[in-house]
């Protein structure tokens, strides 16, 4: 059927083609690759393209970029993070130019799928504030070409926007609403000089979140090779696949590095090192001697690019650094609890030794004790940016999940939470939280769910995703969601939608699923989805099957402190 619908849609542009744009180099990308717009004068994240998907390439900018279409316009893609191969591996081709009118805007990171085969294929994404002409609409699903490619985005990701159409039949057709193109990008862009020198110690940020991020010292008249000079204030150097900042007026540029230590930040594993040690700082060793250069922070991951015997090897600026293994854990990734109901010690009842029950006071010492330790509670949109690959997270965070949307939280969990300054989410069972009464009292021998009224009084702490809207049931030792038709699915996780509009993430119910029901999580809209295999989490793990772990009444404060340690105990 989806096949069909794809005839059918593309014999209806057909009438409107102007131009099909044609081109026999096509690139693979080896690990997912950032899209640029350089129109302002300087570089500016517009989207990422897919790991192992394949686009055609619309002009060669010499040996360092790449030029392909990108919503109406020019992106650059970098060619180290890609290989020309010999023939496009998709099927979703569409014409180029077509006569458009209307457009959608993306209102935060859009993924755009390929939906030619059994299954939905992200081979994209959009970023926020990003805009693109829609060629066609079919229910919460828009159609976009994206670099000749007919991908689909979902509603719930993006605003449509009315416009003016961007042909003239008089005219030859252009790709891009402004006459002058782009100026190609050089690598490094706007660089004055080859390299920078510290003038004292000077922080290297990154600043891909909210609050910059310090990730080392740069040792006074130590020198680094410059990515690109941003603006007045920050001077960019590479790390591991992404950027750090130093400041502008700690540095002095110079033309010729004194170090010979040169290394390839591109090269790093997806594997990573957390400093434990008081000495954190990194070694040169190319002069036969260790001489350090800059230091880290405890509280960070960083990329491997090997070991070499009792050392690890990483790279920050262009150069090696040497940390001995004695002073480093390995990273396991990033812990995500599950958490359910709460009740004191004398009123367990029935509930004694149920393992998704626990005492006030265990979750107390929990949260008591990540606090402590200065622990970050990550939301779940900036762990899904993390699995991306899209930024770091310190050693420290843990994400906290409560399922099932019970009152037991408002009454033991939420003042805790609130009281240390921590975030959490909230997976719902929409249908049970819909039909709860307002002003509802606690009654501790009972299973009761949240009102509208107690999720809006919690809303500074929580944030409420979706467990389905009623399909929370065991019918014998499987879920219901594994024994109903696939668009009752789709149906239901809809619907949940309707209660909690600004939901992205979803929960299994039981932790059951197959992949059938990760392709109607994926088509109901949501961006992420929670298993309950234990584990930790990690860049380019699959963000439809999320780990999370769970301590019970067993648990003892012990077991939970090397359950969510950054690094094995």
């Amino acid at each position: 059927m989806k096949r069909i619908v794809y005839m059918l849609l593309f014999m209806l542009l057909l009438p409107f083609v102007h131009k099909v744009h044609a081109s026999n180099l096509v690139i693979q990308v080896n690990e997912e690759a950032t899209v640029f717009d350089n129109r302002s004068g300087s570089l500016e994240q517009v989207g990422t393209l897919s790991a192992g998907q394949t686009f055609e390439v619309t002009k060669d900018y010499g040996p360092n970029w790449w030029q392909i279409r990108w919503g109406g316009n020019y992106g650059y893609v970098d060619k180290r993070y890609t290989t020309v191969v010999p023939s496009k591996t998709y099927q979703n081709t569409v014409p180029s130019i077509v006569k458009v009118k209307d457009y959608i805007v993306a209102t935060k990171a859009t993924p755009v799928y390929d939906n030619t085969g059994n299954k939905l294929v992200q081979f994209a994404t959009i970023s926020e504030g990003v805009r693109f002409p829609i060629y066609s609409k079919m229910g919460s699903w828009y159609g976009i070409a994206v670099n000749g490619r007919l991908g689909f985005v979902h509603s719930n990701f993006v605003n449509e926007e009315k416009g003016q159409d961007n042909t003239n039949p008089s005219t030859k057709p252009v790709e891009k609403p402004t006459p002058t193109p782009p100026t190609p990008p050089t690598t490094p862009p706007s660089k004055p000089n080859g390299y920078l020198e510290a003038l004292e110690n000077a922080v290297l940020y990154d600043l891909r979140r909210e609050q910059p991020m310090s990730i080392a010292t740069l040792l006074k008249g130590q020198q680094l090779e410059i990515a690109n000079v941003i603006d007045e204030m920050y001077v960019q150097v590479r790390w591991g696949n992404t950027f750090l900042y130093v400041e502008k007026s700690k540095i002095k540029f110079v033309n010729t590095p004194s170090f010979k230590n040169s290394g390839n930040d591109n090269a790093v594993k997806n594997q990573y090192f957390i400093p434990i040690s008081g000495n954190n700082e990194i070694y040169d060793r190319t002069a036969n001697k260790l001489q350090p250069f800059a230091k880290l922070d405890v509280n960070r991951r960083y990329p491997i690019l090997r070991k070499e015997q009792n050392w690890y090897v990483t790279t920050i600026g262009g150069r090696e650094g040497y940390i001995h293994s004695s002073k480093v854990a390995l990273d396991r990734g990033v812990p995500v609890m599950m958490y359910h109901h709460f009740l004191k010690e004398n009123e367990l009842g029935r509930f004694k030794n149920v393992s998704t029950t626990m005492t006030d006071t265990q979750f107390a010492n929990e949260m008591k004790y990540l606090k402590d330790k200065k622990y970050e509670t990550v939301s779940t949109a900036d762990l899904l940016r993390f699995m991306r690959n899209e930024i770091t997270l310190p050693a420290y965070s843990i994400v906290l999940t409560f399922d099932d949307g019970l009152l037991s939280t408002r009454e033991y969990a939420y003042p805790i939470l609130k009281n240390y300054g921590f975030q959490a989410t909230q997976f719902l069972i929409t249908y049970r939280n819909e039909y709860s009464p307002a002003e509802q009292l606690f009654n501790y021998n009972d299973l009761q769910a949240l009102s509208k009224q107690d999720m809006d009084y919690m809303k500074d702490v929580f944030t409420y995703e979706s467990h389905t809207y009623n399909l929370h049931d065991m019918i014998g030792n499987k879920g219901k969601m594994l024994l109903i038709p696939y668009h009752e699915v789709v149906e239901d996780l809809k619907r949940s939608l309707t209660f909690i509009p600004n939901a992205t993430a979803f929960a299994y119910p039981f932790g059951q699923y197959n992949a059938n029901i990760i392709y109607a999580v994926k088509e109901a809209g949501f961006t992420m989805a929670f298993s309950t295999k234990p584990g930790y989490n990690n860049p380019h793990d699959d963000i439809y099957q999320i780990k999370r772990l769970y301590s019970d009444q067993q648990t003892s404060l012990a077991q939970f402190k090397k359950m969510v340690s950054p690094f094995a105990q």
